[in-house]
C-alpha cells in the first residue's frame, strides 16, 4: 500500500457522535405538532437515539448540522423556502455524511428519486407508521454500529502510522537517495507533502565519515554516540542557513543528509561543510570527511546528488582526510584512468637486495605520490600495495629467510590492517612499517633456515599423522601451521628435494606396503587391498594400485600371494 493510498483509507473515517449508548437525532419540519408527535412516537432510547435537536426550517438545521454532529436526520421534504431535498444537498455539498430519512405527505416518485440520489436511507409518507419507523431505526442503527466499528479502526490504524511516521518516513527518503523514482512526479509531491519535505527546494546530499571510526572506537555504543553527535552538529549548521533536513543512518556506517534549501550555492554549502568539519574537529578531537553532490530543484534527482557524493568520498583516497571534498564532473574519469607499469619489479627488487632501506622508502615515497597525482582509486593503490609485498616476500625467500607465520592473512598484525586503510597517506606508511619492520628485518635475521627447519618439520610431522585423511592437501596443512601456503611449498621442496604431494604420496605407499607385507595370504585378495588403500587416504582403489606399482613395480595384491 502506497503512503497515499493509506492516507485515503485513513481519511474515510467519520467520528462517532452518540450520547452515552444513543445516536444523535435532529427533527426538521415545519409543523410545530409533527415535530412533538414525532419526538414522543417510539421510545428513543430503546432503539439506541435520542433527539437531540429540532429545526423549523432549512436554514436553521444546516446552520445546527454544521456546528454540531448528528448520526440521524429526519426531515420533510416540503417545507417553505429550503426544501428538504435542498437542505440535504448542501448537507453533501459540506460534506456531512448523516444518515437521512425523507418524510412527505405527498407520494411522488419524483421526490423518492431524488432522495435515493441524495443517498437518504428512508423515505417515509404521513402519516408515519410505527412499525416502518422502527424498522427503519433498527436497520440504521446497524449501519452506524458497523461504521462506529470501522471508525474505531481506523482511529487505531491512524494513532500505529502516525507513531510509525518518523520510521517510515526515514525509508521513504532512504527511497529517494539509493533509486531512481518510478512513481508519476504527483504522487510523489503528495508523498513529500505527508512528510513534511519542502517542493520548492534546491536539494543537495551531504555524506559524513568520521574517519578511523572502528580503529578509532571498539565498542558500538561508542561509535553510535560519535555518529549521533556528528549528525547533530550537521543538521544545525544546514539548518541555521535555512535548510530543511534528513537525516540517515547510510552504509559502512556513513551519516547522510539530505539538505533542502530555499537557495543555495557549492561555494556556499562548501563553507558551511567546511564549518561544520572544524567544529567537529577542534571541539570534538574527530577527524571527519565530508562530501557533497550537485545541487538539483527536484525531489526525484536526489538520488543522483547521493550518488555524487559517494564518488567523491572515494576521492579521500589520494586527497586525504578530515576535508571538504565536493563531486567535481571532469574528475569522474580519473579513477578508471591505466597507471600504466606502477612498478619496475627489476629496478625494486635490486634496491631490496641491497637492504637499502633509504632508497626502498624513497621509492615507496615516489609511487604514493604517483598515485596521488594520478587521482587513483583505492582499487588501483591496493594492487600497487599488493606488488610491494609481493616484491618484498620474494627478496626473504631469495635470501634462505622465512615468511613471518600468519604472512598475508588478518592473523598478522600488519596483515590485517590492510583493507581497513583509509588513505595513499596511510597505505605510505603501512609499506613503510612493511619494508623496515617485516622485509629488512627477515632478510637480517641470522637463523632463517633453522626457522624454515622447524616448519618444515612440524608439516612432515602432520603427514605422518594425518595421511589417513583424504582431506588433507597443502592448503590444509599451511592453515593449520598458519603459514602462507606458497612459503611452505618454496621451503618444503627446498628442505626435503620433495614436493608436498610427492612427499605425502610417498608416506602413503610406504605405509601401505608395511600394511599388506604384514597380511596373510587367505581371504579375498581385492578386498584387504581396497581396505588398505582406504586405510592410507585413497578413496579409489585402483588409483592407490597405479601409484603403488609406479612405485614399487608390482601391484598390490602381487603382496599377498
Amino acid at each position: 500500500m502506497t503512503d497515499k493510498q493509506l492516507l485515503l483509507l485513513l481519511r474515510k473515517g467519520r467520528g462517532r457522535s452518540m450520547t452515552s449508548e444513543s445516536y444523535r437525532v435532529m427533527i426538521v419540519d415545519d409543523e410545530y405538532y409533527f415535530r412533538k408527535l414525532l419526538t414522543n412516537f417510539i421510545d428513543w432510547p430503546q432503539y439506541g437515539f435520542v433527539i437531540d435537536q429540532e429545526a423549523e426550517d432549512g436554514a436553521t438545521a444546516l446552520e445546527l448540522a454544521r456546528s454540531g454532529q448528528y448520526d440521524l436526520i429526519i426531515v420533510d421534504i416540503n417545507m417553505p423556502g429550503m426544501t428538504g431535498l435542498d437542505f440535504v444537498e448542501e448537507l453533501r455539498s459540506s460534506h456531512i455524511q448523516a444518515k437521512i430519512i425523507f418524510i412527505t405527505s405527498y407520494d411522488i416518485f419524483e421526490y423518492a428519486r431524488t432522495a435515493i440520489s441524495l443517498g437518504a436511507s428512508y423515505y417515509l409518507l404521513k402519516p408515519v407508521d410505527e412499525d416502518e419507523l422502527i424498522k427503519a431505526l433498527q436497520e440504521i442503527r446497524l449501519e452506524l454500529d458497523r461504521e462506529a466499528e470501522n471508525t474505531d479502526y481506523f482511529e487505531q490504524l491512524k494513532e500505529q502510522a502516525e507513531r510509525a511516521k518518523p520510521l517510515i518516513k526515514q525509508q521513504f527518503v532512504r527511497q529517494l537517495l539509493m533509486h531512481e523514482q518510478s512513481v508519476k512526479q504527483d504522487v510523489l509531491d503528495g508523498q513529500a507533502e505527508y512528510y513534511n519535505l519542502p517542493l520548492n527546494a534546491a536539494y543537495v546530499v551531504v555524506v559524513a565519515e568520521i574517519d578511523r571510526l572502528s580503529e578509532r572506537f571498539h565498542k558500538e555504543e561508542e561509535r553510535q554516540l560519535w555518529r549521533f553527535a556528528v549528525k547533530n552538529v550537521l543538521q544545525e549548521t544546514l539548518e541555521g542557513a535555512g535548510a530543511h533536513c534528513e537525516v540517515i543512518d547510510g552504509e559502512d556506517q556513513l551519516v547522510v543528509v539530505l539538505a533542502g534549501f530555499p537557495e543555495m550555492t557549492d561555494s556556499a554549502l562548501y563553507g558551511l561543510c567546511e564549518h561544520a568539519r572544524t567544529f567537529i574537529d577542534h571541539r570534538m578531537k574527530l577527524r571527519t570527511t565530508l562530501t557533497f553532490g550537485q545541487i538539483y530543484e527536484s525531489l526525484d534527482q536526489v538520488h543522483l546528488s547521493y550518488s555524487e557524493s559517494l564518488y567523491a568520498l572515494k576521492q579521500k583516497f589520494s586527497n586525504g582526510d578530515n576535508r571538504v571534498i565536493a563531486f567535481v564532473q571532469e574528475h569522474i574519469d580519473a579513477e578508471d584512468a591505466v597507471f600504466s607499469t606502477p612498478l619496475n619489479r627489476v629496478e625494486w627488487l635490486a634496491v631490496i637486495r641491497q637492504r637499502n632501506a633509504e632508497a626502498v622508502l624513497a621509492k615507496v615515497d615516489d609511487i604514493c605520490a604517483k598515485l596521488v597525482h594520478n587521482r587513483a582509486g583505492k582499487e588501483i593503490a591496493l594492487f600497487v600495495l599488493m606488488e610491494c609485498v609481493s616484491l618484498g616476500s620474494t627478496a626473504i625467500l631469495e635470501q634462505g629467510g622465512t615468511l613471518p607465520v600468519g604472512w598475508m592473512t588478518d592473523r598478522h598484525k600488519l596483515f590485517g590492517q590492510i583493507y581497513s586503510l583509509e588513505t595513499i597517506s596511510s597505505m605510505q606508511q603501512w609499506l613503510h612499517l612493511f619494508f623496515n619492520e617485516v622485509v629488512f628485518q627477515e632478510m637480517n635475521d641470522p637463523s632463517p633456515k633453522r626457522r624454515g627447519s622447524d616448519i618444515v618439520g612440524k608439516a612432515t610431522a602432520y603427514i605422518e599423522r594425518e595421511y589417513a585423511q583424504e582431506w588433507i592437501t597443502l592448503q590444509q596443512t599451511a592453515r593449520e601451521l598458519s603459514v602462507n601456503p606458497s612459503y611452505l611449498s618454496h621451503i618444503f621442496k627446498k628442505e626435503t628435494g620433495k614436493t608436498f604431494i610427492e612427499y605425502l604420496t610417498d608416506v602413503r605407499l610406504d605405509k601401505a606396503w608395511e600394511m599388506l607385507r604384514d597380511l596373510t595370504p587367505d581371504g579375498s585378495v581385492s578386498f584387504k587391498v581396497v581396505d588398505v588403500s582406504q586405510k592410507v587416504g585413497y578413496a579409489d582403489p585402483y588409483y592407490f594400485s597405479r601409484c603403488f606399482k609406479k612405485k614399487f613395480g608390482v601391484v598390490p595384491s602381487k603382496l599377498l600371494q
